[in-house]
C-alpha cells in the first residue's frame, strides 16, 4: 500500500508524457509470436499514450478502457488508465485502478510509473559487490535511488575518464541511468553496445526491462527468459510477473 500511495503522489506532482512526438509500433526481432504478448492490446496503450500527448485525456481513457476490457489481467492497462484518470481529477477511480494493477503485477507498477527511480532501481540489475571501485559504484547506486541523477552521471563520467571500470560496466551504469531518465531507447543502445562485446545476464535483464517499457514485449520477455537461463535469478520472477498476461 505504501508503494501505491507513493505512485499516486508522483502522478499528482509531475507532468506526464513531456515528449511531443508520437510513439511508433515496435519492430520485433523475436522468434516468439507477438500475439502471445497482446500485440493488439499493446497498440491500444500506444494509441492512448499518443492521445495523452495531444491533450485528449478522455479519449485516452477510452482506449485504456478497451485494453482493460480485452485483457482484464494485464497490469499496465490499469496503470495507464490510473494515470489518465488522476490527471482528469478522477482520483477515487485512479486509486482503484492502481490498486488493481498492483495486485496483478507489483513489478509492472514499479516499472511503468514515471519519475520513480527508487522503485525502478529495485528491478534493475547492477554491478556485483565485488566490482572494482565498489565504494564509488555504491555511491552511484545511492544517488540513482535518491533521484540525484545528474550527480550520478557526473560520477560515472569520472569512472570512465579514469578508466576505473571496464567499458561494458560503464555501459551498464549509463544504460541504467538512461532508463531512470525515461529515455528507454538510449538505454537499450547502451545495453546493445555492451552485449555486442560479451553476453551478460545482467545486461540482458536490463535490456529486457527497457524493451518492455517501449512496448516491445516479445523481445523484452525473451531477454528476461535468456537472463534467467544464464542464472540471474530475479529475471525468472520478473519474467513471470511482467510477461504472463
Amino acid at each position: 500500500m505504501r508503494i501505491i500511495t507513493l505512485v499516486l503522489a508522483l502522478l499528482g506532482s509531475t507532468l506526464l508524457y513531456s515528449q511531443i512526438s508520437p510513439i511508433d509500433l515496435f519492430t520485433s526481432n523475436a522468434r516468439t509470436d507477438q500475439r502471445n504478448y497482446g500485440n493488439g492490446v499493446t497498440k491500444l496503450l500506444i494509441d492512448g499514450d499518443n492521445l495523452i500527448r495531444q491533450g485528449r485525456w478522455e479519449e485516452a481513457i477510452q482506449a485504456y478502457d478497451i485494453a482493460v476490457e480485452q485483457w482484464p489481467n494485464w497490469a499496465p492497462a490499469y496503470l495507464k488508465r490510473a494515470m489518465a484518470k488522476q490527471r482528469m481529477g478522477r482520483n477515487t477511480e485512479a486509486e482503484r485502478d492502481l490498486q488493481r494493477a498492483f495486485l496483478i503485477s507489483p513489478n509492472s507498477v514499479m516499472l511503468f510509473s514515471l519519475n520513480n527511480p527508487a522503485s525502478k532501481m529495485r528491478l534493475l540489475a547492477t554491478l556485483p559487490p565485488e566490482t572494482d571501485q565498489q565504494e564509488t559504484t555504491k555511491t552511484v547506486y545511492d544517488l540513482k535511488t535518491s533521484g540525484k541523477l545528474m550527480q550520478a552521471s557526473s560520477l560515472i563520467n569520472q569512472l570512465e575518464d579514469n578508466q576505473d571500470l571496464p567499458p561494458a560496466d560503464i555501459a551498464l551504469l549509463r544504460g541504467n541511468l538512461q532508463l531512470l531518465q525515461e529515455d528507454h531507447f538510449e538505454a537499450i543502445a547502451y545495453y546493445d553496445w555492451a552485449l555486442q562485446r560479451g553476453t551478460s545476464a545482467e545486461l540482458l535483464h536490463n535490456r529486457g526491462l527497457a524493451r518492455i517499457l517501449t512496448y516491445n514485449f516479445p523481445d523484452g520477455c525473451a531477454d528476461l527468459e535468456r537472463a534467467s537461463h544464464l542464472g540471474y535469478q530475479p529475471s525468472e520472477q520478473q519474467h513471470l510477473d511482467l510477461c504472463s498476461f
